[in-house]
């Protein structure tokens, strides 16, 4: 009996590999495979990129629209299974300007979630209000109206929301202190009661727009709220986009918390350009 269970490709957490590497994407899938290395050691693995190797391809990024030609080159490769986690915040001046300076604009990265949805369909678009960040450029209001207009736009684009507040990992707080020490910017840390209050809040807009929100290592705030646990990679999601396929069960957290399965995630630290103060990855 053949108990190989072809593999599920990330790509990518640690990169934007769509907004920045997609002919690089494009050339490693004509060549096969992929080398990559563990970015905790020097090891390096190979990675196949054959189809017949790879169940589903699990896209990660800010900005899309550089990625379409690639898109029509390999879907037909895939049969088109794909996923689109679209990162879409809805910041603007100053505080996109300080939080995610690469990111698209607001209403470029809504027609390219568009397009994607009409070329795939809505089930494939993944929407990540992600992180949630409080500031005195960002107050909790400034946050709802910014959810508020972006599910108007995504309502009948997509399904499903993923949304967390920002881990402040040792990088981080240094960017927020010298962007504070520059008087640029005051930053918030919200209390459990105030995030759980905005979170009710976030689902009573999502659900009139025909949107599921999904906690994203968010447990105790996902309990409270009665938002269910995200699987950022979703075998069961993929099973029922694509039932032909077989997918491993078996859950593989990249951090605490987190509830993705198994996957093999092909970016590299370092490369991605979007300058996201909150990037946990540069």
């Amino acid at each position: 009996m053949n108990n190989y269970i072809k593999q599920i490709i990330s790509a990518s957490r640690r990169s934007d590999i769509p907004a920045f590497h997609g002919e690089w994407l494009l050339e490693k899938i004509r060549e096969g495979a992929v080398t990559v290395r563990n970015p905790f050691s020097q090891n390096s693995q190979m990675v196949s990129l054959k189809p017949a190797d790879v169940s589903a391809i699990v896209f990660w990024s800010k900005n899309y629209q550089p990625f379409l030609p690639v898109l029509e080159k390999i879907k037909s490769l895939y049969q088109e299974r794909f996923l689109f986690h679209f990162t879409i915040n809805g910041f603007s001046g100053m505080s996109k300007y300080l939080l995610e300076p690469g990111a698209p604009p607001t209403d470029v990265a809504i027609e390219t979630a568009q397009k994607l949805m009409r070329d795939f369909g809505l089930d494939r678009i993944l929407w990540r209000f992600d992180p949630i960040i409080f500031s005195t450029l960002s107050p909790p209001e400034e946050r709802l109206a910014a959810f508020a207009k972006l599910a108007g736009h995504l309502s009948g684009v997509t399904r499903r929301c993923s949304v967390s507040f920002v881990d402040l990992y040792g990088k981080v707080r240094r960017r927020f202190a010298g962007l504070e020490a520059e008087g640029k910017i005051r930053f918030i840390k919200p209390e459990p009661a105030q995030q759980i209050a905005f979170l009710e809040s976030l689902k009573a807009i999502a659900a009139p727009a025909g949107i599921q929100l999904y906690t994203c290592c968010e447990d105790e705030i996902g309990t409270a709220t009665g938002i269910p646990k995200g699987h950022c990679i979703d075998v069961k999601l993929l099973k029922n986009l694509f039932p032909d396929e077989e997918f491993s069960q078996k859950i593989k957290p990249t951090r605490p918390q987190c509830g993705c399965y198994a996957s093999r995630d092909i970016g590299s630290y370092q490369t991605c350009h979007q300058a996201c103060v909150y990037c946990y990855a540069q």
